[in-house]
């Protein structure tokens, strides 16, 4: 049986206490079809241990720890990711350790094979599948306390574009591999992929997790900094 989501029990409180007005328990239970991390790793055997793996060699600075454990707003974080991407293990456990980081952030993981239509809906602003289709997964979503989307980022930092550039320089075949059916192909493909995420992993310990957190503490004080107008209206 599965366990009951943080998300979840959150949704029955507010449908309890808000008997006349669903709407916002509503929205937000559209964000409870995810998975947790730890239950996504129960679902994919072959990306487990590669998974815990890359969770160990996550190391959050100091002052990035104190910046998410002291966030004062309660966010609800749900990342589309497809488990053929090596961004996947290299992106994903450095998200699940900053949410981790704050009694105020819950997680969800969504498949780009699950039934995102509820999804798509809480996030009308955007247009999703096109995104997810022009810049790749994984893609993080964030959600406020109300289940109204508040921002996006991925499939990874800035900084990774030049690794990725060179990588795809120095194997122009790549992508002609992908789609090549033949059995041979494929295999050549498979032992392209396995390198890659190995590179990934390298390229993220040397760098890249650090400039991943960077990213998301910017973007998290960024909504901040977006309330603060609002806040100095009702405060005069």
């Amino acid at each position: 049986m599965r366990n009951i989501s943080t998300i979840e029990l959150w949704v029955k409180w507010r449908m309890a206490s808000e008997p006349n007005g669903f709407s916002t328990a509503q929205r937000s239970l559209s964000l409870v079809s995810g998975r947790s991390f730890d239950e996504y790793l129960a679902d994919v055997p072959p990306l487990t241990l590669l998974l815990r793996r890359r969770m160990h060699e996550i190391r959050i600075p100091v002052a990035e720890q104190d910046f998410f454990i002291n966030y004062p707003d309660t966010l609800h974080f749900v990342v589309v990711i497809s488990d053929d991407s090596p961004e996947t293990v290299a992106v994903a456990p450095v998200l699940a350790a900053i949410a981790q980081r704050s009694p105020r952030f819950t997680l969800q993981i969504l498949r780009d094979t699950d039934d995102l239509s509820d999804l798509v809906r809480l996030v009308e602003e955007i247009d999703l599948m096109a995104i997810m289709t022009e810049l790749g997964l994984p893609l993080l979503l964030i959600f406020d306390e109300e289940g109204n989307f508040q921002a996006q980022w991925g499939p990874h930092p800035q900084e990774a574009e030049r690794y990725l550039d060179a990588w795809f320089e120095a194997h122009p075949e790549y992508d002609a591999l992908a789609e090549n059916d033949d059995p041979a192909a494929q295999a050549r493909f498979v032992q392209l992929l396995d390198e890659l995420t190995f590179e990934m992993r390298t390229w993220y310990n040397s760098g890249l997790n650090r400039a991943c957190i960077s990213e998301i503490r910017a973007l998290l004080a960024g909504l901040l900094e977006d309330e603060a107008p609002e806040e100095e209206l009702q405060d005069a």
